[in-house]
C-alpha cells in the first residue's frame, strides 16, 4: 500500500514537471550554442541542465497558476495539481527552486554578462506568460520570448559575436513556441477555457466549444495560417544562409527532399486539426504531437549543413526518444500526452 502510494506520488511529480517533453526545451540553448560552432560537450551538457530547469519552471508554474481553470475539464482531473497528488504550495517551491538553480549554475560556469541577463529575460517572460497567459490574449508571444532569449543565452556563452543566422534561429523559436501555445494550446484547452472566461487568442478570437461540436473562426483560421507561413518563411531564409546554403542541390538533396516531405505532413495535419468540427481532446492531441514533431525536424534538418551529421542525428532522435519513453512510462501511451 504503501509503496503503491509513493509510485503514484512520484508519477504525480514526475507527470507536473512535463518530464516527456523536458529534453526538447533543454536543447534550445544547446542549438544556440551548436549554430555559433560549440562542440565542447561538458559545455553543452551543462547548458542541457539550465535548459530542464527552465522548462519545469516554466511548465510547473504554469501548472500552479491554472488550477483552478483546469478543474473546469473533466478531461483534466488526474493532473497532479488538480486532483491533489501533489500538494499546490509544492509546486510553487519546485518553480522557484528549478529558475534559482538554473541561475546558479549560469552564473558560476558562465560568469559573463550576457548569458545571466538573457537568462533572466527569458525567466521574466516565462513568468509573465504563466501569470497572465489566460487573462491577457496574446502573451503566447511572450512565452515566445522566453525561447527567444534562452536560446541566445546558449549562444552568449560561445561567443558574443552575432550573425544574422543567431537571431533567425532564435526567431524560428519565437514564432514556433507561439504557434505551439496560441493555435495548438488554445484549441485543446478552448472548452475549459471558454467556461472559465479565459482570455487567450483563441477564445477572443470566437472559437468555442458546443454539445462537443467545436466551432473554429475564420479569424482564427487566418491567423493560424499567417503564423505558419511565417515559420516556413524563417526556415527558407534559414536555409539560404551562406553558412548552410541548403539550397546547393548537389551537396544538400537529400535534407531538401526530407524537408519538403516533412513540410507536406506539417501542412497536413495542420488541414485535419482546423478542419475537425467534433472536438476530441484526445484526437486533437496526436494531431499535435505530429504537427510538432515534424516542425521541430524541418527546423533541425535545416540547420545540419552547419551543426554536422551526428549532431544532427542526435537533435533529431534523442528528444523524440526521450518524449516515447517517458509518455509511455508517465500515461502508458506513446505520442498522446494527458496535458
Amino acid at each position: 500500500m504503501i509503496k503503491d502510494e509513493f509510485k503514484n506520488r512520484t508519477l504525480g511529480y514526475l507527470q507536473l514537471f512535463r518530464l516527456q517533453t523536458t529534453a526538447t526545451t533543454a536543447l534550445t540553448p544547446v542549438i544556440g550554442a551548436l549554430v555559433l560552432g560549440q562542440k565542447d560537450i561538458f559545455h553543452l551538457f551543462i547548458l542541457f541542465i539550465i535548459g530542464c530547469f527552465y522548462h519545469i519552471y516554466g511548465f510547473v508554474l504554469n501548472e500552479y497558476i491554472d488550477i483552478d481553470v483546469d478543474k473546469k475539464s473533466k478531461d483534466l482531473q488526474k493532473k497532479p495539481l488538480v486532483s491533489g497528488i501533489v500538494p499546490k504550495k509544492h509546486a510553487l517551491f519546485i518553480a522557484l527552486s528549478s529558475a534559482f538553480f538554473a541561475c546558479i549554475i549560469t552564473i558560476y560556469f558562465f560568469r559573463f554578462i550576457l548569458p545571466i541577463l538573457f537568462l533572466f529575460l527569458a525567466i521574466f517572460f516565462g513568468g509573465i506568460y504563466d501569470f497572465f497567459g489566460k487573462k491577457i490574449p496574446g502573451l503566447d508571444f511572450v512565452l515566445g520570448l522566453g525561447f527567444f532569449f534562452i536560446c541566445l543565452m546558449g549562444a552568449s556563452t560561445t561567443t558574443y559575436d552575432f550573425g544574422i543566422l543567431t537571431y533567425i534561429v532564435c526567431l524560428i523559436y519565437f514564432i514556433h513556441i507561439s504557434f505551439m501555445n496560441s493555435v495548438e494550446g488554445g484549441l485543446k484547452d478552448v472548452d475549459h477555457d471558454f467556461l472559465a472566461g479565459a482570455k487567450t487568442i483563441a477564445t477572443v478570437m470566437g472559437v468555442y466549444v458546443k454539445n462537443m461540436s467545436l466551432v473554429i473562426t475564420r479569424k482564427f483560421l487566418v491567423f493560424t495560417i499567417i503564423l505558419k507561413f511565417i515559420f516556413i518563411f524563417l526556415i527558407v531564409l534559414l536555409c539560404a544562409q551562406p553558412e548552410i546554403d541548403l539550397f546547393n542541390f548537389e551537396k544538400n538533396l537529400i535534407q531538401l527532399i526530407l524537408i519538403i516531405m516533412l513540410c507536406i505532413v506539417i501542412f497536413f495535419t495542420m488541414y485535419k486539426f482546423l478542419s475537425t468540427s467534433v472536438f476530441n481532446r484526445s484526437k486533437l492531441k496526436t494531431i499535435f504531437s505530429f504537427h510538432e514533431i515534424s516542425s521541430y525536424f524541418v527546423f533541425i534538418i535545416s540547420l545540419s549543413p552547419i551543426v554536422g551529421f551526428w549532431q544532427t542525428f542526435f537533435l533529431i532522435f534523442f528528444p523524440f526518444v526521450w518524449f516515447v519513453l517517458f509518455n509511455f512510462i508517465l500515461y502508458r501511451k506513446l505520442l498522446q500526452p494527458q496535458v
